[in-house]
């Protein structure tokens, strides 16, 4: 059974900036979805005991005549307080308290919903009023879960509580305010609530309830806190963002100036122009990189739609309170992390998501409008029924890209089909860009008769030899990018977030670029 809690809302003056516990709102009129004005169930009953009174009344004298006289004032009665609820239907409209920085939220995360009922003070308005949330549309129903079915307010008049009524207040326009609660499930950009009132005749007679639309979007973005606790005990990160103290392994790109040659020199470090001009060796001198691009590359191909089991997905530390994680899912909150060490570290990073080719780009920047834009990219970006073309994808970024930078790509790449076309496509780039990549492995993919392994019927034992053939085939992969100067690490769901920041923190400390 539905529990109805009762709300005593406190009418407030219905004032541009209201102040309502200490925050100031703005108020927001709901757009009209549908009205219903229908019977309860006394009206069944006064209409059983009519009828039960028309099968009895023959039996007396002048017993219609009886039954006439109580069956008008009935009839009249029940006339009069469905009219009286229909002309009283638009005595409080519900507003939305609007907060500033409007309906938005995380994923996993119980919000609060500020409304109000705003209408005139008089004492004879009804003090009983139903009100509930709901999702707008089907698609919203797994976008949003509400906590609270119905509330039932109990309206408290202004002259109640300041013990007497003035003018004022009887012409005044009041609000009643009352908070839902909800609880965002799925990233992404979805319709306001839809929200319902429901009157009572004053005899309780007949029901009226009117819906209404939100006209706010609701925000609900990725949570990056589980993701940013794992990066923020990474030894890597420390190095680089905390301490700023550790130097810097490997040789740096921009040339700053020319010296003369110094034992321990490399080939490699010698101007040989300008030792051939001079007529003794130069060495050239490189400084360390501070600002360098990284390009996030998400998949949303078809694989990218890859449910994700929660027993292997420890940020997702109460299921019940998200919807199913996917590996498009996974990798956007990678993205997003990255892109904020990034930030940190002072490197421009952009943005290209890809199904059979390139879907959208954003180029790199820095600076919190850069972080902004890249969010709202990945805010409602979802998977495609298309196989992922790596030789297309692969061509067009080095047409776009003309400066060398950090390619951190974050897909499924464990799908055989897509094998041959991620060879070509990475020979197009190896030379132009730094290549990292970071797929996630099945669990069911392991070497052969692995310890902790139980193996108690044939069907395990040849899925167990089936997944070291799936193994031995995605380490051969590996290794041939490899031998292309391309980083490709299979993890699992648990270290995919940490293990694909990490690689980019590494190349960056060692200066790959």
């Amino acid at each position: 059974m539905a529990v109805t809690p009762a709300v005593e809302a406190t009418a407030e003056p219905a004032r541009p900036g209201a102040l309502l516990g200490g925050k100031t709102w703005q108020r927001i009129a709901l757009r009209p979805a549908g009205v219903l004005f229908s019977p309860q169930e006394s009206l069944v009953w006064i209409i059983g005991l009519l009828g039960l009174g028309a099968c009895i009344v023959p039996w007396f004298a002048r017993g219609w005549l009886w039954f006439g006289l109580i069956a008008t004032p009935v009839a009249l009665l029940t006339c009069y307080d469905a009219i009286a609820l229909w002309l009283t239907r638009e005595e409080c409209e519900p507003v939305l308290l609007h907060p500033a920085k409007g309906l938005r939220g995380r994923e996993g995360e119980t919000i609060q919903v500020p409304f109000a009922l705003a209408g005139p003070a008089r004492r004879w308005l009804r003090s009983d009023i139903r009100v509930a949330i709901m999702p707008a549309t089907q698609d919203g129903e797994t976008a949003i879960r509400v906590e609270i079915d119905s509330q039932r307010l109990k309206l408290e008049h202004p002259d109640s509580t300041a013990g007497r009524s003035t003018p004022e207040s009887a012409t005044h326009i009041q609000l009643w305010p009352w908070t839902a609660e909800i609880t965002l499930l799925r990233r992404g950009s979805w319709p306001g609530p839809r929200v319902g009132i429901e009157w009572q005749s004053c005899f309780r007679i007949w029901r009226l309830r009117r819906w209404f639309d939100v006209p706010a979007p609701l925000r609900i973005e990725a949570n990056l806190w589980p993701g940013r606790q794992e990066i923020l005990r990474s030894p890597v990160y420390r190095m680089l963002v905390a301490s700023h103290q550790t130097p810097w392994a490997g040789h740096g790109r921009d040339f700053e100036r020319l010296r003369e040659y110094q034992p321990g020199d490399t080939y490699s470090e010698i101007a040989w122009k300008s030792t051939a001009r001079r007529c003794a060796p130069v060495t050239r001198l490189f400084q360390w990189e501070q600002k360098q691009e990284v390009y996030f590359v998400v998949d949303q191909s078809r694989a990218s739609a890859l449910a994700l089991h929660p027993a292997t997905d420890p940020e997702n530390a109460a299921p019940q309170e998200r919807a199913p994680r996917r590996m498009l899912d996974l990798a956007v909150e990678t993205a997003l992390v990255g892109a904020t060490v990034a930030l940190e570290l002072g490197d421009e990073f952009g943005l290209v998501t890809y199904a059979d080719g390139a879907k959208s780009w954003l180029r790199a920047g820095s600076g919190q409008p850069q972080f902004h834009q890249f969010r709202d990219h990945l805010l409602n970006i979802e998977p495609l029924p298309t196989t992922a073309d790596y030789e297309v994808l692969f061509a067009d970024i080095r047409v776009r890209l003309r400066r060398r930078a950090y390619l951190v790509l974050l897909a499924d790449l464990t799908e055989r089909s897509i094998s041959d076309s991620l060879r070509r496509g990475v020979g197009r780039v190896r030379s132009s860009h730094a290549l990292l990549m970071t797929s996630i492995l099945p669990a069911h993919v392991r070497p052969a008769f692995s310890p902790r392994e139980d193996l108690n019927t044939d069907h395990d034992v040849y899925a167990a030899l089936a997944g070291d053939r799936e193994n031995q085939r995605l380490a051969a992969l590996a290794r041939q990018l490899r031998h292309l100067d391309v980083q490709l690490r299979y993890v699992s769901a648990e270290k995919f977030l940490r293990t694909a920041v990490e690689g980019y923190l590494e190349n960056k400390r060692e200066q790959r670029l």
